[in-house]
């Protein structure tokens, strides 16, 4: 029975050694991985190091370690087109939002969807970008941690084409929190402000002397789904509203164009009793 149980320890051992030299192949290519065996070898030696709990391989510490020691190509010869998807078993509008966010937070800001499905395995979005860097694995795990999300897994399928399984289950949006019964100044809007209302009964909006503000706010629940819309086509100074139940994110913009609160908006929020 010992011998039985040394036999399957070792053989677990030999597998998750395999899958692991299969992966660091499958991140440098196999001509660099054969030249710098040795260096591998050494850099990976406590195999065991690099497997979770469930008995898969950390893609994200894996690439980490070969990022450091110059074994990952980061930079390609001239601008390609990259293919990118990412894939949830989880709400699909939140997970949507948090990619954007995290790839415009590193700098992507322009890219193009190829496809969005979802099958059996869950909710797959593929997307195009034009680029000389890839899109760096161990940053953009960070970003989505910041998020609340998670990488399961990556599998880079070809030179210019990784795919991302994201655990998005645990998700929020980076959304300003503001402080209950002060008046909140936020700067000049680039893009519509996004703020955390959970927990909170009434929110009051107001506009800086100059401005002209014609409203479009959007309440959400935590997974991105609308609960209240409201818009105006006339410019208003102040808005006082209920925030609706259940609500955990607000959308404030401007219905015309956002240079028209170009000084900003005043938000106030009360909490519930």
């Amino acid at each position: 029975m010992k011998n039985l149980f040394l036999i399957l320890v070792f053989s677990l051992f030999l597998f998750a050694n395999t899958v692991l030299n299969d992966k660091i192949k499958s991140y440098i290519g196999e001509s660099k991985y054969e030249t710098q065996k040795n260096l591998i070898q050494v850099l990976f030696a406590q195999s065991e190091d690099f497997v979770k709990a469930n008995g898969t391989i950390d893609s994200v510490k894996v690439i980490s370690v070969l990022k450091k020691n110059g074994l990952m190509k980061l930079l390609y010869e001239k601008p390609v087109h990259l293919k990118l998807a990412f894939r949830t078993t989880n709400d699909p509008i939140i997970f949507l939002k948090i990619i954007n966010e995290s790839l415009e937070g590193m700098g992507y800001n322009y890219f193009l969807t190829n496809n969005a499905l979802r099958d059996t395995s869950g909710f797959v979005w593929e997307i195009y970008l034009q680029t000389e860097h890839i899109v760096d694995p161990v940053t953009f795990a960070a970003a989505l941690e910041l998020r609340g999300c998670s990488i399961n897994n990556i599998i880079k399928n070809d030179e210019n084409y990784w795919f991302y399984d994201v655990n998005s289950q645990n998700a929020y949006l980076s959304a300003k929190k503001l402080e209950i019964g002060v008046n909140t100044n936020l700067g000049k809007p680039i893009k519509p402000y996004w703020v955390n209302v959970k927990d909170m009964k009434e929110m009051i909006v107001s506009v800086h002397a100059g401005d002209k503000w014609f409203p479009d706010v959007v309440f959400f629940d935590e997974n991105l789904h609308v609960l209240k819309d409201i818009k105006s086509a006339e410019a208003l100074k102040s808005l006082k509203t209920k925030v609706p139940y259940g609500s955990v994110y607000v959308k404030i913009s401007d219905a015309v164009m956002l240079e028209n609160i170009k000084h900003g908006l005043s938000l106030h929020v009360k909490d519930r009793d």
